[in-house]
C-alpha cells in the first residue's frame, strides 16, 4: 500500500510542469516513509522518473544509436556479451584511435574498435559500446563538448538500456585513450573504472587529484615517445604517488609501462576481464575536486553552478561532520547528503574554510526528486543539501 501511494505521487510529480513542481508538497505520511526506508523510496522514485514521458529526445537518440550534445552527434554500436546480471547490464564504452585524420580513417578505426576488446562472457554479462567521435579533429574525444555528450550517453542507457548504473566503464586506445585520460578524471563519479592505452595526460585538462577513489589504469609502451607520451605517463605516475603519501586506501591508479613496445600492439585486448569486478562508489567519504573546465558542474555529492579552471574543493564527511575547504576561485557550491553520509537524527557539524557551525537537516522527497531530475542517476538522488557562497566581504559562508 505504501509503495503504491509513493508510485502514484511520484508519477504525478514527474509529469507535472516545472511551475507545479516548484510548489509541490508531499504528504507527511510519505515523507515519513522516506525517513524510515530511504533506499526503497529512492528505488520507487527512480522507476517513476524513468517511466515518465519526459525523455523524448534521449529516447529518440537511443533508438537511433546516436548521442547528441548541441550540434555534436556521435553514432555508436552496441552488443550484448553473455547473460544479463541480476542488477542490469554493466556498460563498457570503448573509444577508437585516429583523431585528426580523414573521415575514412576514423571510420575504419571505429570499425576496428567494435571488435578490438575481446569478449569475456565468462566474467559475467555486459554491453560493449563502440563510440564514434563526433568529428575528425585531433581532440575529438577530449574537447569541451565531449563531457556533456558522454553524460547524455550514460543517461540514455540508464533510462532505456537496462544497465547497472554502478557498473559503467570507459576505455580507449590512442585518440580514444586521450579521451579516457580527459573524461575519466573530470567525471570519475560516473564510472566504476577507467582505462587509457597509448595516450597521456593533457596539460590543463587532466588532473590526478580527482581520482581519489576511482580505479584508473594506464598502459603505454616504453618506446612510445611521440608527443611526450612515455614521459608524461611517468610524470602522472609520480603525481599519483605524491598524492597517496603514505596511504594505501586512496588513488587506485596503476600506470603500466610495456618494455620494448611502441605506440601500437599493446597487450591490452583482455582488459574487460580485469576491469569487470569494479563497482562505483557514488558517495565516498573524501573527495578532491580540482576543476579543469566550465562544463562539468557535478562531482559526487558536490555541485558548482559556475565551474572554472583552477577552482578546487576538498570535502569530507565523517561522523556527521562535513569539512569543506574551497579555494578563493570558488564563488558558490552545494553540498548534498542522505543517510549514506549522515544520520539525520543528529545535528550535523559543518566546517567551512576553518569556521565551524552546526545545522539540523530533514530529508525531503522534493529534494530527492529534484536531484534525480538534475542528475538522472538514482545514486545521486540525494535528500538534503546546504549551500556555501561568498558573502559581501568575500568570505565563504554556509547559507
Amino acid at each position: 500500500r505504501d509503495s503504491a501511494a509513493l508510485s502514484k505521487e511520484f508519477k504525478k510529480y514527474f509529469r507535472a510542469t516545472a511551475a507545479r513542481q516548484a510548489s509541490w508538497k508531499f504528504s507527511a505520511r510519505l515523507e515519513k516513509l522516506l525517513a524510515e526506508n530511504e533506499s526503497a523510496v529512492r528505488s520507487i522514485a527512480w522507476n517513476e522518473y524513468r517511466l515518465a514521458p519526459i525523455h523524448g529526445n534521449l529516447k529518440t537518440n537511443y533508438e537511433a544509436k546516436i548521442v547528441k550534445f548541441e550540434q555534436y552527434t556521435s553514432p555508436y554500436t552496441v552488443k550484448q556479451v553473455g547473460t544479463r546480471p541480476a542488477n542490469g547490464w554493466p556498460l563498457f564504452i570503448a573509444m577508437h584511435g585516429g583523431g585528426g585524420a580523414p573521415k575514412e580513417l576514423n571510420d575504419s578505426q571505429w570499425r576496428h574498435m567494435q571488435i578490438y576488446y575481446k569478449d569475456h562472457p565468462e566474467v559475467g554479462g555486459y554491453l560493449y559500446l563502440a563510440l564514434r567521435a563526433p568529428n575528425d579533429t585531433w581532440n575529438g574525444f577530449y574537447d569541451n563538448y565531449v563531457y556533456p555528450l558522454i553524460d547524455n550517453l550514460i543517461w540514455q542507457f540508464r533510462l532505456f538500456g537496462d544497465i547497472d548504473p554502478d557498473k559503467v566503464f570507459i576505455m580507449g586506445y590512442s585518440h580514444g585513450g586521450y579521451g579516457a585520460y580527459a573524461i575519466g578524471p573530470k567525471m570519475p563519479d560516473r564510472f566504476a573504472a577507467i582505462h587509457a592505452s597509448a595516450a597521456a595526460a593533457t596539460d590543463g585538462e587532466t588532473t590526478a587529484k580527482t581520482l581519489r577513489t576511482t580505479p584508473f589504469t594506464v598502459m603505454v609502451g616504453e618506446l612510445d615517445t611521440m608527443y611526450g607520451r612515455y614521459e608524461r605517463n611517468l610524470k602522472f605516475q609520480a603525481e599519483i604517488e605524491k598524492l597517496r603519501g603514505g596511504r594505501t586506501d586512496i588513488y587506485p591508479v596503476t600506470v603500466t609501462i610495456v618494455k620494448g613496445n611502441g605506440h601500437t600492439g599493446l597487450p591490452d585486448r583482455d582488459l574487460i576481464a580485469e576491469m569487470y569486478p569494479a563497482v562505483r562508489n557514488p558517495v565516498p567519504r573524501e573527495i578532491t575536486w580540482l576543476m579543469t573546465d566550465a562544463m562539468v558542474k557535478d562531482f559526487f555529492w558536490l555541485h558548482v553552478p559556475e565551474p572554472g579552471k583552477e577552482q578546487e574543493i576538498l570535502a569530507s564527511c565523517q561522523n556527521n561532520r562535513f569539512v569543506v575547504t574551497a579555494n578563493e576561485s570558488v564563488k558558490q557550491a552545494t553540498v548534498f547528503m542522505d543517510t549514506r553520509l549522515i544520520d539525520f537524527s543528529k545535528p550535523v557539524d559543518i566546517e567551512l574554510n576553518g569556521s565551524t557551525g552546526t545545522r539540523k537537516f530533514t530529508p525531503s522527497l522534493k529534494a530527492m526528486c529534484g536531484a534525480l531530475a538534475t542528475r538522472g542517476d538514482p545514486a545521486y538522488a540525494f535528500t538534503a543539501s546546504f549551500n556555501v557562497e561568498k558573502n559581501a566581504t568575500g568570505q565563504m559562508v554556509v547559507k
